[in-house]
């Protein structure tokens, strides 16, 4: 039966199940009841071991995917999450679903529409936008660059254990890693930031993403999507495919 076990704190960013399940038959198939693990004990039916989960300290059980949380605070982070959520969300560009703003935004930047990161960066410099974000003072139109630069690394960056950035001072295992990392928006200009707390972003993905996660307050969960879904029909307009 239904056997939780309590410190069994789910990783959002694990995406392969745990060596044990969180599911496992009762230590007596002859009786049947439905057991809990952790505490040793058998129950008459289901909803009295449901009940028990509820309301033991010792769990802080998520009744939709069944696992059992360190703490009440790891829960409600839990529950905060995107673990559970519908992908409501569709990119502007295809039919692509995400489960957060932030999600489509990722997707946009990574080029897979044909528009590079800078793009979307400068489009989002262009908007009327308020509170202001932008890092930079914008005086007039912005145009994203007219070229960017492409960094690749050869086989002369491994200094006999590891491929070195020669930016940084971070160090990968393959060539091929090093050379992603060169190309990504590691080594790039900070562009926007958080009206509230201050903080800085290189990507628009990264500063909704801050929104999302709520950090600082400055905006609830519906105000968040409203901003977003008006940044997305802005951008999608700036950016015509």
């Amino acid at each position: 039966m239904n056997s939780p076990r309590h410190a069994d704190e789910y990783s959002e960013s694990d995406d392969e199940s745990d060596d044990e399940s969180s599911i496992s038959e009762s230590s007596s198939e002859e009786e049947g009841e439905p057991y809990c693990n952790g505490c040793e004990r058998l129950f008459v039916n289901m909803t009295a071991l449901n009940q028990h989960l509820l309301a033991s300290p010792k769990h802080n059980w998520c009744f939709d995917c069944e696992r059992d949380f360190a703490s009440p605070t790891s829960l409600v982070q839990h529950q905060n999450s995107l673990a559970h959520k519908d992908r409501d969300f569709k990119c502007p560009f295809c039919n692509g679903m995400f489960k957060s703003p932030s999600g489509i935004a990722h997707h946009i930047e990574s080029g897979c529409h044909k528009v590079t990161r800078h793009q979307v960066t400068a489009a989002v410099h262009t908007m009327q936008i308020i509170p202001n974000i932008s890092v930079k003072r914008i005086t007039g139109p912005v145009q994203p660059p007219d070229s960017t630069t492409t960094y690749i690394a050869t086989e002369a960056s491994f200094d006999g254990t590891k491929y070195g950035c020669f930016l940084c001072t971070r160090r990968f295992d393959t060539l091929r890693g090093l050379n992603a990392h060169l190309n990504s928006a590691a080594h790039d200009d900070e562009e926007f930031r958080c009206p509230k707390c201050q903080r800085e972003f290189t990507l628009i993905s990264g500063f909704v993403q801050h929104l999302e996660s709520r950090a600082c307050g400055f905006a609830k969960p519906a105000e968040i999507e409203g901003y977003f879904t008006d940044l997305t029909a802005q951008f999608s307009r700036l950016l015509k495919l």
